[in-house]
């Protein structure tokens, strides 16, 4: 097997793939009790040093793979950096579309009336892991957008164009994209066990979007918006009723 390849795997593919789909997985499950403990103390930085942390580690393997792409002159389509014309590709893009503005309507109602607002606490309030990981003051929202966009960049990177590429070259690519799917919702454990069905449908739309579309361009752009304007709905649905929130 050669160091690099330019259309087939390569020692390097191997190392990178043995640290997301193994090395990722352990570290998360390893120390999954020690992060939700310190998440729930509440002390002051700690929301801010686990956004950190993430944001470091998803650009600490995502830029690796855009290195190993280059280094291996490899086609950038393969990996999804190319757009894609035609009527499935249109697909992707309106299902994109129309994702987001599902979200819109969702921030829309949080916004304007205050039962929906209540509802959405009480839905936060069942599930305390993923509350506790939630911005908590204005410094943290800001960071948390910041956490939101890497995570649209580099997830995507990752899980939809690195990871169904490699997989897509030993089954088909429909199994290889339910892989790497498997993959991206076993690493946001962290917000509960009852999140990750959510988290599936969500990946898995975007995963669609993805296949459809052929690029990932608006798998990224998709993600972001969501990432970042749920953000907003939370903080909108949080803050009436919780008048402990500080700026920072």
């Amino acid at each position: 097997m050669p160091f690099l390849s330019a259309d087939s795997l390569s020692l390097v593919d191997i190392a990178m793939l043995a640290v997301i789909v193994i090395g990722l997985p352990v570290e998360a499950l390893f120390n999954l009790k020690k992060a939700r403990l310190e998440l729930a103390s509440g002390k002051p930085g700690v929301r801010i040093k686990h956004y950190t942390q993430t944001i470091l580690l998803l650009w600490g393997i995502s830029l690796p793979i855009i290195v190993l792409w280059a280094s291996g002159d490899r086609a950038w389509g393969l990996l999804g950096f190319e757009l894609q014309t035609g009527p499935i590709a249109l697909a992707g893009w309106g299902l994109a579309a129309a994702m987001c503005l599902f979200f819109v309507f969702q921030y829309a109602s949080i916004a304007r009336s205050e039962s929906a607002r209540q509802e959405f606490r009480h839905g936060l309030e069942k599930n305390p892991n993923m509350s506790n990981f939630l911005p908590h003051t204005d410094a943290e929202r800001r960071l948390f957008n910041v956490l939101g966009i890497s995570a649209g960049i580099a997830e995507e990177i990752i899980f939809r164009g690195y990871l169904i590429w490699a997989f897509a070259l030993f089954m088909p690519i429909w199994a290889a994209a339910l892989a790497a799917l498997a993959v991206f919702t076993l690493l946001h454990l962290y917000q509960g066990a009852n999140q990750l069905f959510g988290i599936f449908i969500l990946g898995a739309l975007v995963t669609l979007v993805f296949l459809l579309s052929g690029s990932i361009w608006p798998a990224i752009a998709v993600h972001i918006f969501v990432d970042v304007i749920n953000n907003q709905t939370i903080w909108k649905a949080r803050a009436p009723a919780s008048p402990g929130l500080q700026a920072a």
